[in-house]
Order: structure tokens, then C-alpha cells, then sequence
């Protein structure tokens, strides 16, 4: 990772900035996969309200910031799924119940080693599984790089255009 740049543990007062970062993300990510009609609808006030949610409480959520000279350019979060898998009403993935409920990084800062900063500080080497967007290839081979692989579990995510996204799990590795 080059030098100004860094993965921390994400505290209250990055609520705004991941905020920002997380509407933004989903713009850049999405754009081709979905209209730009929906891309430009994004309401950061949603993001809001979930990071406050998140992050402003007495024990917060894992989730991780990638900084750039101290400003929030992406964020990683894991969590526990709740019995019997995953909300979507899935069956458990066989790689248990850790998931990577999101992993974003803006366009300007991706290849310069955040990411792997984020999935090593989320999940380190154990088990895991994270769904993705079905055409984002570019994910799906990041993912791969660190032991994901689709597992055939598939969703269409109808509030976001019918989205297809796949599911993708890893047993515990060696990180890259």
C-alpha cells in the first residue's frame, strides 16, 4: 500500500463520509448495470441513516474504513448471519456463517492495495461467504484472488432493477 493510505477499524465520526462514499460507490460500481434514472435516485440519506445505525451505538458494527491522508475513500463490513442463512432465505452457505455484507472502494483508489486491506482486516483467513453482483466481473475476480468462488446460490435483487447477483463462499486460506 502506498504511504498516505490505510485500512482502520470505522468509528462514529465517519458516519457522514461513509455516507458519501457509499452513494457515490454503488454510482460508480453499478453504472451499466443499472439505468442511470436509479444511479441518480440513490437517497444519501438512506446511507445515512444505516451508517448511524451501524456505527452510533455503544458496541458497533465491524465494519472497516480505507483512508486516503485520513479521508474515508471505501469501507468493508462483516457480519454473523442469523440462523438458517442468510436473509434472502438462502440455505447456510457450507462455508458457515461470516459474510462480507459489502466491500466498496472508489474508482480513484482501487489497485493500490486498499482492497485487500479491507477483506484482510473484515475477514482475515477464515471462512466466508458475500454475494455480488452477477455481471460485475471485475469483483468476481477480485473475490476469486482471495479464495471465492460461486457456489450456485443465485438472487435477483427486484428493488434495484432485478438485479442478478450470485453468491460466492471460500473455506479458510492463505491470503494472497
Amino acid at each position: 500500500m502506498e504511504s498516505g493510505l490505510a485500512v482502520r477499524r470505522a468509528v462514529a465520526g465517519d458516519i457522514e463520509r461513509l455516507a458519501q462514499v457509499h452513494v457515490r460507490c454503488w454510482q460508480e460500481t453499478y453504472r451499466g448495470m443499472l439505468s442511470d434514472a436509479f444511479l441518480a435516485a440513490v437517497d444519501p440519506a438512506d446511507r445515512l441513516r444505516l451508517w448511524r445505525h451501524l456505527l452510533d451505538r455503544p458496541e458497533p458494527a465491524a465494519a472497516w474504513v480505507a483512508c486516503d491522508g485520513g479521508t474515508v475513500v471505501g469501507f468493508a463490513g462483516a457480519r454473523l448471519l442469523p440462523a438458517p442463512g442468510s436473509p434472502e432465505g438462502h440455505p447456510p452457505p457450507a462455508s458457515g456463517d461470516l459474510e462480507l455484507w459489502g466491500l466498496y472502494l472508489l474508482v480513484s483508489h482501487q489497485g493500490l492495495g486498499l482492497g485487500r486491506g479491507l477483506i484482510t482486516a473484515a475477514l482475515g483467513n477464515r471462512p466466508a461467504s458475500l454475494w455480488v453482483a452477477a455481471g460485475n466481473g471485475r469483483a468476481i475476480d477480485f473475490y476469486r484472488r482471495f479464495g471465492f468462488e460461486p457456489d450456485g446460490a443465485r438472487d435477483v435483487l427486484a428493488d434495484w432493477e432485478d438485479l442478478p447477483e450470485i453468491r460466492m463462499v471460500r473455506q479458510a486460506q492463505r491470503l494472497p
